[in-house]
């Protein structure tokens, strides 16, 4: 299959999402039936590793579909731009006006189409779940492209949720966050048994922040900033490793006991790209982010990884270095990452550092990929699907050695007969509808930056999506 080909099919894909927006202002549903394109009236059960609370039924979210809105920009074939834009001038106006601002989207929140409100994934799977306790979860980053079309369809509502990022902190000392917030309540969660204050996060509302201080010019933004930047520092092991929480009941698994190399070093990114967005100032908050940026990545790669061997380290004890548990190559399931969304990572640093060492523990991630045949029989999601092609296609603009770009068409004529074998994009291997929580949309984004790339070279028009982290 040609490049041209491959993107014919993403646009194949697109268009149907686009049509399926239509009568949603622009907004894209979740669910899709595979062979009528129409949204779906009953929920499908959840393939192996999905949580019924974080699906968005009957909604859209949008966190899953700015990787296709992004393709949508960089092509703007048929109307994409025009579509693209109707999409988040939807959103941004119709959709963000919030009790907190922090927005429906994410983990557990989403927009919901058919009564044309905040919906709340969590009453899925707890229908006497009580109304106004939708909770926020950023669920992956949001990049500084999508915050810039955000503020300007709707300023306010950037601000807003900039100032919303507070709920996130609990009542109490020691001061304490958590990933979850409530989108409909001025109110702080309870501290609870766990903390649940993942590193990752941490770094996300970093990157809201310095966006809307870079925007607004509010101190209290940069001092938010500072605040988050201390927070996780004095809980690094002597490596520089964190633990995936602060604190945690010691039954039955005490995860504040466990360091986490792919959130370290999530943390360590969005340090970085949150340095790159301020240009220069403050200088003093700048190198401090960096310098500790870097002592964050000297602890991921710190971690007993084993590349020859296939093992990537997902989380190890944080006194013994025995290793807990890796990143899978196919067939990740929640709580655990596949093995490209880690790689991703380190080439987001490589780019902004230059650290060779990150380049290499890529590069190693992708040859074992290359060892590991798609299983068969398995509900791989397309997300899978989509960061390998994406960590394949970015480790050839970053080296220009063709082995890589052939190595990611070859699986890229693997994958299309089993994920793009109509004109929608299946939300996993094996399965007959469209789901955006599977994130289809990187399967699209990773074809269609290997597509470019192929024909285009250096005049390839969409950029790497980092936005797993």
């Amino acid at each position: 299959m040609t490049p041209d080909a491959i993107l014919n099919k993403v646009c194949d894909s697109i268009d149907v999402l686009v049509e399926a927006g239509k009568p949603y202002g622009g907004l894209f549903p979740s669910l899709l039936d595979f062979e009528t394109h129409r949204m779906l009236t009953e929920l499908p059960p959840p393939i192996h590793g999905q949580r019924m609370g974080d699906r968005a039924f009957p909604g859209s979210n949008l966190m899953h579909d700015q990787h296709v809105l992004k393709i949508m920009y960089a092509l703007d074939r048929d109307g994409y731009r025009d579509a693209a834009d109707r999409y988040l001038r939807r959103f941004a106006v119709h959709c963000t006006d919030t009790v907190t601002g922090l927005f429906p989207w994410g983990e557990h929140a989403y927009w919901h189409l058919e009564e044309d409100r905040v919906g709340d994934s969590h009453r899925l799977a707890l229908p006497d779940k009580a109304p106004g306790t939708t909770l926020h979860d950023h669920l992956r980053q949001a990049p500084v492209w999508l915050w810039e079309k955000l503020h300007g369809f709707n300023p306010r509502c950037v601000e807003r949720f900039a100032e919303g990022l507070d709920y996130h902190y609990k009542d109490g000392e020691p001061r304490e966050y958590i990933r979850h917030a409530h989108v409909e309540r001025r109110e702080r969660l309870e501290r609870g048994a766990a903390s649940s204050d993942f590193p990752r996060h941490g770094g996300f509302y970093i990157l809201d922040w310095s966006f809307a201080y870079r925007k607004l010019s509010r101190a209290d933004f940069l001092k938010q900033v500072e605040i988050m930047l201390d927070y996780w520092w004095p809980h690094r092991d002597p490596s520089g490793l964190l633990p995936s929480m602060t604190r945690g009941p010691e039954a039955p698994a005490p995860m504040h006991s466990a360091n986490t190399p792919a959130q370290t070093v999530s943390l360590a990114a969005s340090l970085l790209e949150a340095a790159e967005l301020l240009d220069g100032s403050p200088p003093v908050l700048i190198d401090r982010m960096r310098k500790r940026a870097r002592a964050y990545i000297g602890g991921f790669l710190s971690a007993p990884h084993d590349p020859d061997a296939g093992v990537f380290v997902s989380a190890c004890r944080r006194r013994t270095n025995e290793v807990v548990n890796t990143n899978p190559v196919w067939g990740s399931v929640y709580g655990n990452w596949p093995l490209a969304y880690v790689a991703l990572i380190a080439l987001c640093i490589y780019r902004l550092t230059e650290d060779e060492r990150l380049l290499d523990w890529a590069e190693g991630a992708a040859r074992w990929h290359s060892r590991t045949p798609f299983p068969e029989g398995v509900p791989v999601p397309a997300m899978d699907a989509g960061l390998a092609i994406e960590l394949l296609a970015d480790l050839y603009d970053l080296t220009r050695d063709a082995a890589w770009l052939e190595r990611g068409l070859k699986l890229a004529r693997t994958l299309i007969p089993i994920y793009m074998d109509g004109e929608l994009v299946r939300g996993a291997a094996g399965i007959d509808w469209y789901e955006s929580q599977m994130v289809p949309g990187d399967l699209l984004h990773g074809m269609s930056r290997l597509a470019l790339l192929a024909t285009h070279g250096d005049a390839c028009s969409l950029t790497t999506n980092y936005t797993a982290k």
